[in-house]
């Protein structure tokens, strides 16, 4: 892929991983302001951090596909 395309590439990521932090702290801010009562804490930290550990593995993914391997001649 060219330079510009894994430009665009982090620069969506990172905006969706922003959108995903905000929204985390959202709901731990509500959760928090909440009385004391039925709290599901841990399952919404389960189902706010689910789309954060994606995009975290599709970049692990694409960092890994796109690192030459070690024997590999220069093009």
């Amino acid at each position: 892929m060219s330079t510009i395309t894994h430009v665009v590439l982090a620069v969506v990521l990172t905006l969706f991983l922003a959108a995903q932090a905000r929204s985390f702290v959202f709901v731990m801010r509500c959760r928090k302001a909440e009385p004391t009562g039925r709290r599901r804490r841990a399952s919404d930290v389960l189902w706010t951090s689910i789309p954060l550990i994606i995009v975290l593995a599709a970049a692990a993914a694409a960092v890994s596909a796109a690192a030459p391997s070690p024997g590999a001649s220069p093009k």
